[in-house]
């Protein structure tokens, strides 16, 4: 069960780190640069904030529901197959900007790396598509596995007691007690 909820926490903080690099201007920049498609992008940030809001609920129900626990699986996996490709990304814009400190102004230099920016950008959008699919199949089964946005992990309600001692009784007799051992110095038993 701690493992489940340390799973979940992770899970949200991965999150979180793809919107932050969805966002990053290098990633953007890059993208659009290998003309890949802008809608595809907000597409994958979309997915993955819709995803996001479930997944308090999921994180709750994944301990006694196995079919919630595989969507769950599922999800993390897609998650990092995104992360992943979002580092790619970062790397490739990364490499880029280095190589593009040191061309010199021959054409043989210049002719290497738009090809080797045309066969990355052409598998780009194709990787970005696969990783937009996984989280759209996710998101279409989440009514299917009764799944709500917005639930808020564990309920914090206290658990009735089932002690047929009053702890109010308690208290007053332990009240009563120390006050007359305080006033007369002396404890006094009641008759």
């Amino acid at each position: 069960m701690a493992a489940a909820l340390v799973g979940g926490a992770f899970l949200s903080a991965t999150l979180q780190v793809l919107f932050d690099r969805m966002a990053s201007q290098e990633v953007v920049k890059f993208i659009l640069g290998r003309k890949v498609p802008a809608t595809l992008l907000t597409k994958l940030k979309t997915w993955c904030l819709t995803l996001s809001k479930v997944l308090s609920d999921a994180e709750v129900k994944e301990i006694t529901d196995t079919i919630v626990k595989e969507w769950l699986d599922e999800l993390k996996d897609a998650v990092y197959h995104a992360e992943d490709l979002l580092d790619e990304i970062a790397t490739e814009a990364l490499r880029c900007q280095v190589e593009a400190g040191f061309v010199t102004c021959t054409s043989k230099v210049r002719n290497f790396i738009s090809t080797s920016f045309d066969q990355f950008g052409s598998k780009l959008e194709s990787k970005i598509q696969e990783v937009v699919d996984k989280l759209e199949n996710l998101a279409s089964q989440i009514n299917a596995i009764g799944l709500r946005e917005g639930v808020e992990g564990r309920s914090s309600q206290r658990v009735p007691t089932t002690s047929l001692v009053d702890p109010e009784t308690i208290i007053y007799d332990w009240l009563a007690k120390t006050t007359s051992v305080l006033h007369f110095g002396i404890e006094m038993k009641p008759l």
